[in-house]
């Protein structure tokens, strides 16, 4: 093919073996293993030792689990069956452990539609399950505090009842003292006139016999309300128990967590820490540290943002939850500490408590650092030989021009779009790496909203001629911003447009001025989004669960949204379910030209 080269089975084996992703190639139902790179095998805890083996005889521990069944479809259907965070008992350095993967078996299939092999790829999340896991252990030490305050305000309710049972029976004490005093003067009055009659005795001692009933009913009150006293405070012992057991729960919980706690009074701003949290902060355990002293140790680059946040929250703004990196005091050993707290108003009004935890994400934080790295350079290095494979493409469209062969012209169109698919993916990689590393740099410029809209619209064009774009201008408004960062969004909008709107010829784009913001939006007339993927369409790596099949890494719309924000801007979606999606952005409005 005019000098070039196609690869060989060897070094497209080769090249699949250096991917990072976790890749395999399996053939027939039993799912015998063809290929296997090295992030898979070491996903698997094997060598190269599988290759050639039946999946379920290469890994017997997975016998009764679904995955070979799963395989044995896809091989069958030609289908692809994927899933995430799902989990699998690997075998693994001698021990059977329990890993979460997304995954994806694909059927790979001839151009007569027969299956000849199933691919096989797979992410271990492991990590992030188990971190998030840790988050709702936090958030159930939360609830638990929660519990035991409303406990505290169940024993107040208790003191309260039991004070109103003690003012009861000095009432009834007083009656009776003045029933007593009572009976004293009738008595007294009846012997005086004991004299007069028989019938005057005979109703005194009528009287006296209805006295004693009164007083033997207000023995059996008093007696009453000492069996009430007695519940009472046996009911408030149970509920010092119970506090005391959730309070060692508790305690335990944080230690097997291996969290640092602190307590800060709003007022006096005593800082209360325990042994861990101050080994965190590379001081001794025994070592009483202040606010200022923890402040001290977090980076430079960010104590004024930590201080920044502390301040909000103690000053009642909301909750503190804040990833920041410190220099140990005395072992001078850089971690990255996450801090989650809340701030509670005491009862009195007078003063809140603010109080949480620390715990160390240091190797979280290397991991998404070499992470990064490797992703910037494998970037970096795949973009070389796709400039070279587009030129090359180029040249062929130039040399078959006027030939009048269209298979070969609409090939070489077919190509020159997937290269520049492709392209645009190691960009969004590569931009990924770069913003979570801090190495995004806006470069603003004043320029025509208007003019970007219609340039990344002839683009969209060019690309996608059977598509028909209507565009609605917007008066030339003028921004100020990073002129190729929002073509970026604008272009990642329109592709997804295209994407998820396969049976539509028409997608509007919309400028114009709404709240004192420049506002752009598209809209398609697609298949639309649940109302439960709208809230984390702009998560990075997140992808909506259907049946579309339609490719992609989830990472366009967080790249789109980190943009904005960084633009002081805003980006949201409106869509409902078979009637389309409509994808808006809006920048800070500079003037009109």
């Amino acid at each position: 093919m005019n000098g070039i080269q196609l690869l060989n089975k060897d070094q497209l084996i080769s090249v699949l073996s250096q991917g990072r992703t976790a890749t395999a190639i399996h053939i027939g139902e039993e799912a015998v293993i063809q290929v296997a790179n090295q992030a898979m095998l070491d996903i698997w805890g094997k060598d190269s030792a599988v290759i050639g083996k039946g999946l379920e005889e290469a890994l017997p521990e997975l016998k009764g689990q679904p995955f070979a069944k799963m395989f044995k479809r896809v091989w069958q259907e030609g289908i692809t069956l994927s899933g995430a965070e799902t989990a699998a008992d690997l075998m693994v350095g001698g021990q059977m452990r329990t890993f979460y993967f997304d995954f994806e078996y694909r059927a790979i299939k001839d151009e007569l539609g027969q299956v000849i092999c199933v691919l096989h790829l797979a992410n271990d999340v492991t990590d992030r399950v188990m971190n998030r896991r840790i988050i709702q252990q936090v958030h159930a030490k939360d609830q638990a505090l929660e519990r035991e305050q409303a406990l505290n305000e169940e024993l107040s309710a208790a003191n309260e009842e039991l004070k109103a049972v003690n003012d009861e029976l000095d009432q009834s004490q007083t009656e009776l003292s003045l029933m007593n005093e009572l009976l004293e003067a009738r008595v007294a009055a009846r012997v005086k006139d004991l004299s007069k009659s028989e019938m005057r005795y005979r109703e005194i001692s009528d009287e006296l016999a209805a006295i004693n009933e009164e007083l033997n009913a207000a023995n059996e009150e008093l007696m009453s309300s000492n069996e009430e006293l007695l519940e009472a405070k046996e009911n408030l012992q149970k509920t010092f128990d119970q506090l005391e057991d959730k309070e060692i729960a508790l305690r335990l919980t944080v230690e097997a967590a291996n969290l640092g706690t602190w307590h800060i009074h709003s007022v006096t701003r005593a800082f209360i820490t325990s042994a861990r949290l101050r080994e965190l902060f590379g001081f001794h355990p025994d070592h009483e540290i202040t606010i200022d002293d923890a402040l001290e140790q977090v980076t430079e680059e960010y104590r004024s943002y930590v201080q920044q946040k502390f301040e909000n929250a103690l000053s009642g703004n909301g909750d503190f939850d804040v990833s920041y990196p410190v220099v140990g005091f005395h072992d001078q050993k850089l971690r990255w500490l996450r801090a989650i707290g809340n701030l509670k108003s005491d009862k009195s009004g007078e003063f809140s408590s603010f109080t949480g935890v620390v715990m160390d994400i240091t190797p979280i934080k290397k991991d998404e650092q070499r992470k990064n790295d490797f992703i910037a350079m494998v970037s970096h290095e795949l973009k070389t030989p796709l400039t070279s494979l587009n030129g090359y493409i180029q040249i062929l469209q130039r040399k078959v021009n006027g030939v009048g062969n269209e298979f070969i012209n609409n090939s070489l169109v077919l190509a020159g779009k997937q290269v520049k698919k492709m392209t645009g993916m190691i960009n969004g990689f590569l931009n990924v790496s770069r913003l979570e590393s801090g190495k995004i740099v806006l470069s603003p410029t004043h320029f025509s909203l208007s003019n970007l809209v219609e340039s990344a619209l002839e683009e969209s064009r060019m690309i996608e001629d059977g598509m028909n774009f209507i565009f609605h201008g917007c008066d030339h408004l003028l921004v100020y911003a990073d002129y190729d960062k929002i073509s970026s969004v604008i272009v990642n909008l329109l592709s997804n447009a295209i994407k998820y709107a396969p049976l539509s010829k028409q997608i509007d784009v919309k400028c114009e001025l709404a709240d004192q913001m420049a506002q752009v939006s598209v809209r398609d007339y697609g298949i639309g989004i649940q109302t439960q993927d709208m809230d984390k369409l702009f998560e990075r790596y997140y992808r909506v669960q259907s049946d579309s099949h339609i490719s992609g890494f989830g990472i366009g719309l967080y790249l789109s949204a980190e943009i904005i924000a960084r633009h002081n801007g805003r980006i949201w979606v409106d869509s409902e379910p078979g009637q389309g999606s409509t994808f808006y952005f809006s920048l800070p409005l500079n003037g009109k030209v």
